[in-house]
């Protein structure tokens, strides 16, 4: 799988679980939700955003080095 497509189901996985959460949250609303949101929701979407970068400057690394080799771009990685 590239690094593209790794990134795309990220994309697609946090906007699944981002949908459920609001669900939730408009049945669940009590003190237990709001820690819930701040110690892992929060935490989490932010670790989400880090790795979308961190896949993005794989994705460039890996194209440089293709480059820089002279290889043609595979797409099994």
């Amino acid at each position: 799988m590239s690094a593209t497509n790794s990134k795309g189901r990220l994309v697609d996985t946090a906007k699944v679980l981002n949908a459920h959460w609001q669900e939730v949250q408009e049945l669940w609303r009590d003190i237990n939700c709001d820690r819930f949101e701040t110690h892992v929701m929060a935490p989490l979407t932010q670790e989400i955003k880090n790795a979308l970068q961190a896949m993005d400057q794989i994705d460039m690394a890996l194209t440089h080095a293709r480059r820089d080799c002279g290889t043609r771009e595979d797409t099994s990685l």
